[in-house]
Protein backbone atom coordinates (compact mmCIF):
# COMPACT_ATOMS: atom_id res chain seq x y z
CA UNK A 1 0.00 0.00 0.00
CA UNK A 2 1.19 3.52 -0.82
CA UNK A 3 1.53 5.80 2.21
CA UNK A 4 -0.61 8.55 0.65
CA UNK A 5 -3.37 6.05 -0.18
CA UNK A 6 -3.11 4.81 3.40
CA UNK A 7 -3.73 8.32 4.78
CA UNK A 8 -6.74 8.74 2.48
CA UNK A 9 -8.08 5.35 3.56
CA UNK A 10 -7.75 6.28 7.23
CA UNK A 11 -9.67 9.50 6.63
CA UNK A 12 -12.53 7.56 4.99
CA UNK A 13 -12.59 4.31 6.95
CA UNK A 14 -10.94 5.07 10.27
CA UNK A 15 -7.85 3.69 11.95
CA UNK A 16 -6.53 0.16 11.68
CA UNK A 17 -5.02 -1.65 14.67
CA UNK A 18 -1.48 -1.91 13.26
CA UNK A 19 0.56 -0.14 10.58
CA UNK A 20 4.02 -1.25 9.50
CA UNK A 21 5.97 1.39 7.56
CA UNK A 22 9.26 0.54 5.89
CA UNK A 23 11.61 2.12 3.35
CA UNK A 24 14.34 4.71 2.80
CA UNK A 25 12.04 7.74 3.05
CA UNK A 26 12.13 7.86 6.83
CA UNK A 27 10.69 11.38 6.90
CA UNK A 28 7.38 9.91 5.75
CA UNK A 29 7.13 7.86 8.95
CA UNK A 30 6.69 10.95 11.15
CA UNK A 31 4.54 12.61 8.48
CA UNK A 32 2.14 9.65 8.53
CA UNK A 33 1.74 9.87 12.31
CA UNK A 34 1.33 13.65 12.17
CA UNK A 35 -1.39 13.25 9.54
CA UNK A 36 -3.31 10.88 11.78
CA UNK A 37 -3.24 13.50 14.53
CA UNK A 38 -3.97 16.39 12.15
CA UNK A 39 -7.05 14.59 10.81
CA UNK A 40 -8.28 14.14 14.41
CA UNK A 41 -8.02 10.36 14.23
CA UNK A 42 -6.04 10.40 17.50
CA UNK A 43 -5.39 13.12 20.07
CA UNK A 44 -1.70 12.57 20.77
CA UNK A 45 1.22 10.23 20.25
CA UNK A 46 3.69 8.31 22.41
CA UNK A 47 7.05 7.45 20.88
CA UNK A 48 9.27 4.46 21.60
CA UNK A 49 12.49 3.16 20.06
CA UNK A 50 12.58 -0.62 19.58
CA UNK A 51 16.37 -0.79 19.63
CA UNK A 52 16.60 1.12 22.91
CA UNK A 53 13.35 0.21 24.68
CA UNK A 54 12.36 -3.12 23.16
CA UNK A 55 8.60 -3.67 22.76
CA UNK A 56 7.54 -4.08 26.39
CA UNK A 57 6.98 -0.34 27.24
CA UNK A 58 4.90 0.11 24.09
CA UNK A 59 2.92 -3.04 24.84
CA UNK A 60 2.18 -1.85 28.38
CA UNK A 61 0.84 1.43 27.00
CA UNK A 62 -1.28 -0.34 24.38
CA UNK A 63 -2.80 -2.68 26.99
CA UNK A 64 -3.54 0.05 29.54
CA UNK A 65 -6.71 2.13 29.70
CA UNK A 66 -6.96 5.76 30.72
CA UNK A 67 -9.72 6.91 33.07
CA UNK A 68 -9.86 10.13 31.05
CA UNK A 69 -10.55 8.26 27.84
CA UNK A 70 -7.35 9.46 26.14
CA UNK A 71 -5.93 6.72 23.92
CA UNK A 72 -2.84 8.07 22.18
CA UNK A 73 -1.25 6.61 19.08
CA UNK A 74 1.74 4.39 19.95
CA UNK A 75 4.65 4.79 17.56
CA UNK A 76 7.62 2.37 17.72
CA UNK A 77 10.53 3.34 15.47
CA UNK A 78 13.56 1.25 14.44
CA UNK A 79 11.60 -2.00 14.63
CA UNK A 80 14.56 -4.13 13.62
CA UNK A 81 12.69 -7.36 14.42
CA UNK A 82 11.45 -7.23 10.80
CA UNK A 83 14.94 -7.11 9.22
CA UNK A 84 17.53 -9.86 8.62
CA UNK A 85 19.87 -8.10 11.07
CA UNK A 86 17.25 -8.05 13.82
CA UNK A 87 17.61 -10.39 16.77
CA UNK A 88 15.10 -12.91 17.99
CA UNK A 89 14.27 -12.93 21.67
CA UNK A 90 11.66 -11.88 24.23
CA UNK A 91 10.90 -8.55 22.53
CA UNK A 92 10.37 -10.18 19.12
CA UNK A 93 8.14 -12.77 20.79
CA UNK A 94 6.13 -10.04 22.56
CA UNK A 95 5.70 -8.18 19.29
CA UNK A 96 4.61 -11.34 17.46
CA UNK A 97 2.06 -12.10 20.16
CA UNK A 98 0.65 -8.57 19.93
CA UNK A 99 0.44 -8.71 16.12
CA UNK A 100 -1.46 -11.97 16.43
CA UNK A 101 -4.04 -10.37 18.72
CA UNK A 102 -3.83 -6.56 18.86
CA UNK A 103 -5.83 -4.60 21.43
CA UNK A 104 -9.15 -3.40 20.04
CA UNK A 105 -9.50 0.36 19.78
CA UNK A 106 -5.77 1.08 19.97
CA UNK A 107 -3.39 1.87 17.11
CA UNK A 108 0.24 0.80 16.84
CA UNK A 109 2.56 2.24 14.17
CA UNK A 110 5.85 0.43 13.58
CA UNK A 111 8.61 1.78 11.32
CA UNK A 112 11.64 0.10 9.76
CA UNK A 113 14.33 2.21 8.00
CA UNK A 114 14.97 -0.50 5.41
CA UNK A 115 13.81 -1.09 1.85
CA UNK A 116 13.30 -4.80 2.48
CA UNK A 117 11.66 -6.86 5.19
CA UNK A 118 12.76 -10.34 6.17
CA UNK A 119 9.89 -12.37 4.75
CA UNK A 120 11.01 -15.48 6.65
CA UNK A 121 10.43 -13.99 10.08
CA UNK A 122 7.26 -14.81 11.97
CA UNK A 123 6.70 -11.16 12.92
CA UNK A 124 6.76 -10.17 9.23
CA UNK A 125 4.23 -12.83 8.31
CA UNK A 126 1.97 -11.70 11.15
CA UNK A 127 2.38 -8.00 10.20
CA UNK A 128 1.08 -8.78 6.71
CA UNK A 129 -2.30 -9.50 8.27
CA UNK A 130 -2.42 -5.75 8.92
CA UNK A 131 -1.48 -2.64 6.91
CA UNK A 132 2.06 -2.85 5.49
CA UNK A 133 3.12 0.40 3.81
CA UNK A 134 6.22 0.85 1.63
CA UNK A 135 8.02 4.21 1.67
CA UNK A 136 10.68 4.00 -1.08
CA UNK A 137 12.40 6.91 -2.81
CA UNK A 138 10.26 7.73 -5.90
CA UNK A 139 11.80 6.23 -9.03
CA UNK A 140 10.24 8.75 -11.42
CA UNK A 141 10.45 12.55 -11.26
CA UNK A 142 6.76 12.85 -12.11
CA UNK A 143 5.76 10.71 -9.13
CA UNK A 144 8.12 12.64 -6.87
CA UNK A 145 6.54 15.96 -7.88
CA UNK A 146 3.01 14.70 -7.12
CA UNK A 147 4.14 13.53 -3.68
CA UNK A 148 6.07 16.71 -2.91
CA UNK A 149 3.08 18.86 -3.84
CA UNK A 150 0.92 16.91 -1.40
CA UNK A 151 3.53 17.08 1.35
CA UNK A 152 3.84 20.85 0.86
CA UNK A 153 0.05 21.30 1.07
CA UNK A 154 -0.18 19.22 4.23
CA UNK A 155 2.45 21.42 5.87
CA UNK A 156 0.86 24.67 4.57
CA UNK A 157 3.97 25.43 2.50
CA UNK A 158 3.31 27.71 -0.49
CA UNK A 159 5.89 26.93 -3.17
CA UNK A 160 6.04 27.53 -6.93
CA UNK A 161 6.14 24.50 -9.23
CA UNK A 162 9.51 25.54 -10.62
CA UNK A 163 10.84 25.80 -7.07
CA UNK A 164 9.47 22.37 -6.20
CA UNK A 165 11.08 20.86 -9.29
CA UNK A 166 14.43 22.45 -8.40
CA UNK A 167 14.10 21.27 -4.81
CA UNK A 168 13.60 17.69 -6.00
CA UNK A 169 16.49 17.96 -8.46
CA UNK A 170 18.80 19.04 -5.66
CA UNK A 171 17.66 16.60 -2.97
CA UNK A 172 16.39 13.50 -4.85
CA UNK A 173 14.64 12.53 -1.61
CA UNK A 174 11.24 13.38 -0.15
CA UNK A 175 12.77 13.30 3.33
CA UNK A 176 15.54 15.74 2.47
CA UNK A 177 13.10 17.99 0.61
CA UNK A 178 10.74 18.12 3.63
CA UNK A 179 13.68 19.00 5.85
CA UNK A 180 14.20 22.13 3.74
CA UNK A 181 10.58 23.36 3.93
CA UNK A 182 10.84 25.31 7.19
CA UNK A 183 14.10 27.02 6.21
CA UNK A 184 12.72 28.02 2.80
CA UNK A 185 9.42 29.25 4.27
CA UNK A 186 11.24 31.43 6.81
CA UNK A 187 13.51 32.84 4.09
CA UNK A 188 10.52 33.60 1.83
CA UNK A 189 9.09 35.75 4.65
CA UNK A 190 5.51 34.60 4.30
CA UNK A 191 5.42 34.77 0.51
CA UNK A 192 5.57 31.85 -1.92
CA UNK A 193 8.88 30.01 -2.14
CA UNK A 194 10.50 30.62 -5.52
CA UNK A 195 13.16 28.80 -7.50
CA UNK A 196 15.67 31.54 -6.60
CA UNK A 197 15.11 30.79 -2.90
CA UNK A 198 15.87 27.11 -3.52
CA UNK A 199 18.98 27.96 -5.54
CA UNK A 200 20.28 30.18 -2.73
CA UNK A 201 19.56 27.93 0.26
CA UNK A 202 19.51 24.28 -0.79
CA UNK A 203 22.89 22.70 -1.57
CA UNK A 204 23.19 20.26 -4.42
CA UNK A 205 24.09 16.68 -3.64
CA UNK A 206 27.77 15.98 -4.30
CA UNK A 207 27.17 13.55 -7.17
CA UNK A 208 24.59 15.83 -8.76
CA UNK A 209 26.80 18.91 -8.49
CA UNK A 210 29.81 17.34 -10.23
CA UNK A 211 27.67 16.09 -13.13
CA UNK A 212 26.13 19.55 -13.48
CA UNK A 213 29.65 21.03 -13.44
CA UNK A 214 30.75 18.67 -16.23
CA UNK A 215 27.71 19.72 -18.27
CA UNK A 216 28.65 23.37 -17.81
CA UNK A 217 32.24 22.62 -18.83
CA UNK A 218 31.34 20.93 -22.11
CA UNK A 219 28.89 23.73 -22.87
CA UNK A 220 31.62 26.33 -22.37
CA UNK A 221 29.89 28.11 -19.45
CA UNK A 222 33.17 29.53 -18.18
CA UNK A 223 31.87 31.73 -15.35
CA UNK A 224 29.71 28.97 -13.82
CA UNK A 225 32.53 26.42 -14.13
CA UNK A 226 35.15 28.49 -12.33
CA UNK A 227 32.72 29.72 -9.66
CA UNK A 228 31.88 26.11 -8.76
CA UNK A 229 35.48 24.91 -8.33
CA UNK A 230 35.74 25.89 -4.65
CA UNK A 231 32.53 24.04 -3.82
CA UNK A 232 33.73 20.92 -5.63
CA UNK A 233 37.02 21.07 -3.75
CA UNK A 234 35.10 21.13 -0.45
CA UNK A 235 33.25 18.01 -1.61
CA UNK A 236 36.57 16.21 -2.14
CA UNK A 237 37.13 16.65 -5.88
CA UNK A 238 40.73 17.69 -6.60
CA UNK A 239 41.95 19.10 -9.93
CA UNK A 240 43.27 15.78 -11.25
CA UNK A 241 40.02 13.91 -10.51
CA UNK A 242 38.08 16.63 -12.36
CA UNK A 243 40.38 16.28 -15.39
CA UNK A 244 39.78 12.51 -15.33
CA UNK A 245 35.99 13.01 -15.14
CA UNK A 246 36.08 15.48 -18.04
CA UNK A 247 38.25 13.11 -20.09
CA UNK A 248 35.80 10.26 -19.54
CA UNK A 249 32.84 12.45 -20.53
CA UNK A 250 34.47 13.75 -23.70
CA UNK A 251 35.40 10.19 -24.70
CA UNK A 252 31.75 9.20 -24.20
CA UNK A 253 30.70 12.16 -26.34
CA UNK A 254 33.04 10.97 -29.10
CA UNK A 255 31.66 7.42 -28.89
CA UNK A 256 28.06 8.68 -28.89
CA UNK A 257 28.57 11.04 -31.84
CA UNK A 258 26.81 9.59 -34.86
CA UNK A 259 25.89 6.32 -33.13
CA UNK A 260 22.92 4.73 -34.90
CA UNK A 261 21.81 2.76 -31.83
CA UNK A 262 22.74 4.31 -28.49
CA UNK A 263 21.37 1.38 -26.49
CA UNK A 264 23.58 -1.08 -28.38
CA UNK A 265 26.60 1.23 -28.17
CA UNK A 266 26.06 1.57 -24.39
CA UNK A 267 26.14 -2.24 -24.04
CA UNK A 268 29.34 -2.43 -26.07
CA UNK A 269 31.00 0.22 -23.88
CA UNK A 270 29.65 -1.16 -20.61
CA UNK A 271 28.01 2.13 -19.59
CA UNK A 272 24.46 3.02 -18.58
CA UNK A 273 22.26 4.03 -21.57
CA UNK A 274 21.30 7.26 -19.78
CA UNK A 275 24.96 8.28 -19.53
CA UNK A 276 25.44 7.73 -23.26
CA UNK A 277 22.22 9.60 -24.11
CA UNK A 278 23.48 12.54 -22.07
CA UNK A 279 26.82 12.38 -23.88
CA UNK A 280 25.02 12.28 -27.25
CA UNK A 281 23.08 15.41 -26.33
CA UNK A 282 26.27 17.19 -25.30
CA UNK A 283 28.12 16.11 -28.44
CA UNK A 284 25.54 17.67 -30.74
CA UNK A 285 27.29 21.07 -30.57
CA UNK A 286 30.72 19.68 -31.62
CA UNK A 287 31.88 18.34 -35.01
CA UNK A 288 33.80 15.05 -34.89
CA UNK A 289 37.18 16.69 -35.54
CA UNK A 290 36.78 18.97 -32.50
CA UNK A 291 35.78 16.06 -30.30
CA UNK A 292 38.82 14.12 -31.50
CA UNK A 293 41.03 17.09 -30.64
CA UNK A 294 39.47 17.45 -27.17
CA UNK A 295 40.04 13.75 -26.48
CA UNK A 296 43.75 14.24 -27.28
CA UNK A 297 43.99 17.44 -25.22
CA UNK A 298 42.51 15.78 -22.15
CA UNK A 299 44.64 12.65 -22.56
CA UNK A 300 47.74 14.85 -22.81
CA UNK A 301 46.68 16.81 -19.71
CA UNK A 302 46.31 13.60 -17.68
CA UNK A 303 49.68 12.38 -18.89
CA UNK A 304 51.42 15.70 -18.15
CA UNK A 305 50.07 15.73 -14.59
CA UNK A 306 51.10 12.12 -14.00
CA UNK A 307 54.62 12.86 -15.30
CA UNK A 308 54.91 16.01 -13.19
CA UNK A 309 55.18 18.30 -16.20
CA UNK A 310 52.14 20.36 -15.13
CA UNK A 311 50.55 21.10 -11.77
CA UNK A 312 47.00 19.65 -11.66
CA UNK A 313 45.43 23.09 -11.17
CA UNK A 314 47.28 24.53 -14.18
CA UNK A 315 46.35 21.55 -16.35
CA UNK A 316 42.69 21.84 -15.30
CA UNK A 317 42.60 25.55 -16.16
CA UNK A 318 44.13 24.88 -19.59
CA UNK A 319 41.65 22.08 -20.27
CA UNK A 320 38.68 24.23 -19.24
CA UNK A 321 39.79 27.07 -21.49
CA UNK A 322 40.22 24.62 -24.38
CA UNK A 323 36.69 23.31 -23.82
CA UNK A 324 35.31 26.85 -23.62
CA UNK A 325 37.08 27.80 -26.86
CA UNK A 326 35.81 24.71 -28.68
CA UNK A 327 32.24 25.31 -27.50
CA UNK A 328 32.25 29.03 -28.31
CA UNK A 329 33.66 28.64 -31.82
CA UNK A 330 31.28 25.86 -32.86
CA UNK A 331 28.79 27.11 -35.46
CA UNK A 332 25.21 27.06 -34.21
CA UNK A 333 22.43 25.62 -36.30
CA UNK A 334 20.43 28.48 -37.73
CA UNK A 335 16.66 28.40 -37.92
CA UNK A 336 15.55 27.63 -41.44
Amino acid sequence: MDIFDAVDHVTQAGLASVYLLYGSEIGLFDWFCDELIRNHQVSSMLRFDYQEDGFEPAEMELCSYSLLGDRPLVYVRNATAFTPEGRSGPDADRLAAYLEQPVSGRTLVLSVPSDKLDERRRVTKLAKRHAVIACPVPSRDRDAMVRLERLARSKAVVIDKDALAELWRRTQSLTLAMNEFDKLRAYAGGGPITRDHVLELVPMQAEDSVFTWIDWAVQGQVASVFEALDGLARQGYDAFSLIALLARQVRLMAFAKGAANLEQRAKELGVHPYALRTAARQSARFPERKLARLVRVLADAEWDVKRGRLAPEVALNLVLMELAHAASTTPRNRAQ
